[in-house]
């Protein structure tokens, strides 16, 4: 009788056992945030090892317009195994935000999993990103994990520019009217129009593409003596040359400018 007991002992821990090792071996089923190389270096480090069977990947745009939101898609693949997945990721200067469906949730800052994310391979994963209201850049981080085996791996840092649609290059007056070559040339998909005003005018930049279709009205407003940007967003054009005019009191140039996509 005795050793039937402890044959039953022996059975109800292996089971618990079992049941912890398939229950606790995700270190942090509701997510844990602060685990990406935005602030530490140690990533999931203590409850998993670092492993490159598990990749992963940041793709969104290469430029935002300041203060605007837009939506970057996380990628995460596996060599080989199961088990189900865990993510950490982080903006250094936007705002995240959680798209409904992705199986997030917000904590500290940073865009964790809200349970333990179903194994797919590839997983892909969309979130929200809001830009800061000046112009600059950023850079958003992720780390991901797989709960069962242990492993996790950071996603290389995804760097993009932050612009603004136009603005004042410096109150200096210029000697007389201009309009600079686009920089960059060839571009994609932004690229920034520098000009400068001799005096008060009412000033037009507009493009147009290589059959003289107006495309884009960028500046149409009075503006005073200064120096000028504005910047050109193709996003939603087709590879090719387009050019560019300048109408400011009697001063007019038209420039010629080159999207690669």
């Amino acid at each position: 009788m005795q050793k039937k007991i402890y044959f039953l002992s022996a059975a109800i821990i292996a089971v618990v056992f079992i049941s912890l090792l398939v229950t606790e071996s995700f270190a942090y089923p509701g997510g844990v945030a602060l685990r990406t190389k935005k602030h530490v270096t140690t990533g999931c480090g203590g409850c998993h090892s670092q492993n490159s069977a598990i990749t992963g990947s940041i793709t969104g745009p290469d430029s935002v317009l300041a203060g605007s939101t837009v939506t970057f898609t996380l990628t995460i693949n596996m060599a080989s195994g199961s088990g189900k997945y865990g993510v950490d990721i982080a903006a250094l200067n936007g705002t995240l935000a959680v798209i409904s469906g992705s199986g997030l949730k917000l904590l500290s800052g940073d865009l964790v999993h809200s349970a333990a994310i179903t194994y797919v391979n590839p997983k892909t994963i969309q979130f929200s990103y809001t830009a800061p209201g000046s112009a600059g850049s950023d850079t958003l981080y992720a780390t991901i994990d797989r709960g069962y085996s242990g492993a996790y791996n950071w996603t290389p840092n995804k760097g993009f520019k932050i612009y603004t649609v136009s603005g004042i290059v410096n109150n200096e007056t210029p000697v007389s009217f201009y309009m600079n070559q686009n920089f960059p040339n060839p571009f994609n998909p932004v690229t920034k129009i520098t000009y400068g005003i001799a005096k008060a005018s009412n000033v037009k930049v507009t493009v147009y593409d290589m059959t003289g279709r107006q495309v884009s009205s960028l500046v149409n407003e009075y503006q005073n003596a200064g120096n000028y940007f504005v910047n050109f967003d193709a996003s939603k054009y087709s590879s090719g040359i387009y050019y560019y005019k300048i109408e400011a009191g009697d001063f007019r140039e038209v420039k010629k400018m080159s999207l690669i996509k």
